[in-house]
Formats: C-alpha cells, sequence, structure tokens
C-alpha cells in the first residue's frame, strides 16, 4: 500500500472555483459543497488631507451677510468672491440675492451698487458708481430692480437691471445706499 501524496481534505475544486471536492487522500470523490468564501476585509479608507477653511470674510461683509441671511440663498460663493472685487477702503452695507444671468449677490457699497455672478460657464459682474446713478426703481410685478445713469425715460436703458426677489430686500439695499451717499432713493413701481 502507497502513502497518499495529500492527506484526506475538502480542497478547491479543480474545476468550479466556487465549490469544494472532498480529497479521500487517493482521489477526488463525488461529494461537493459551495464554497465559503471569506468576507473581504474593507479597505482602511485612506485619511484625506482636511480641506482648508474658507477664508475669512472681510469684517462689513461678514456684517451685511449677518444682516442679510435669509436673503441670499445659494449665493454664498459670490460672497466669498466679492472681496476681490472691493477696494480696501471700500465698505459693504448690503447684500441680497439677485439674478442676473445667474444667481449671485447685488451688493451695495459705500461708492457703488454691484452684481456678481460666477457661474461654471459664465461670469458677470455690473457695478454702477453711485456717484453716476440717476435713478433707482424696483418694479414689483416683474421684481425687477434697475438704476439708471440718464434720466429714466420709456427709451432709457438701464445701466444695471438685476431680479429681486422681495421688495424687503430691494429696500434694505436701496436704504442703505441712501444713508451713506448721495444715492437716489428707490421708486417702487
Amino acid at each position: 500500500m502507497t502513502s497518499p501524496t495529500r492527506p484526506a481534505a475538502w480542497l478547491p475544486d479543480p474545476l468550479d472555483d466556487a465549490l469544494v471536492r472532498y480529497w479521500d487522500g487517493h482521489r477526488w470523490t463525488f461529494h461537493t459543497a459551495v464554497r465559503q468564501v471569506a468576507a473581504p476585509v474593507p479597505a482602511q479608507p485612506r485619511p484625506q488631507p482636511a480641506a482648508p477653511p474658507p477664508p475669512a470674510l472681510r469684517p462689513d461683509v461678514a456684517a451685511a451677510l449677518d444682516r442679510a441671511r435669509g436673503a441670499l440663498m445659494g449665493s454664498m460663493k459670490e460672497v466669498n468672491l466679492l472681496a476681490g472685487h472691493l477696494t480696501p477702503e471700500e465698505r459693504v452695507l448690503a447684500l441680497t440675492a439677485a439674478q442676473g444671468e445667474g444667481f449671485g449677490v447685488l451688493a451695495c457699497t459705500d461708492r457703488r451698487l454691484l452684481f456678481l455672478f460666477v457661474g461654471v460657464v459664465r461670469k458677470q459682474f455690473m457695478q454702477v458708481d453711485w456717484n453716476q446713478a440717476k435713478g433707482v426703481f424696483y418694479d414689483r410685478t416683474s421684481k425687477l430692480f434697475t438704476v439708471y445713469t440718464t434720466k429714466r425715460t420709456k427709451k432709457a436703458v438701464p445701466a444695471m437691471a438685476v431680479r429681486v426677489a422681495r421688495l424687503e430686500d430691494a429696500q434694505a439695499v436701496a436704504h442703505a445706499a441712501q444713508s451713506a451717499s448721495a444715492a437716489p432713493r428707490l421708486d417702487v413701481v
């Protein structure tokens, strides 16, 4: 009698990886079973470097943001970019969300009114210095906030036109402008 080349055991089936087959020490038998595969050990995720904190807002922008919290839905990207469009001595007085070519931020400073929208494909930046503004109007029906640098007539083209959803937000921007500069009052039509 010859000694077995391999001891008897359940071994991976040579014909089907999903099964184990019994080796009796001399030959394969007809006895099979479903191969039990150990659950893979989940790979430990590599710790991702922490994202840098967002840049701190200028104090005047932060204060205007606090006053307008509910009025800036979807415009935080533009609020964070606003400081790059301001001069160091310019102060932001009021902010609100507005729609030009996209949803952005309408900012009233002590020197001008500006609108900033930054989309994936397009950007829009409009500004009107308060010294040039002759009229500021808000149309309740169309929600259009317009600024004219000439007398408003049927043929006059506004220097800036954006949609502001709420009259209260348009009034807050216009009131801040009136209190800080020689900006014209807001006429609501």
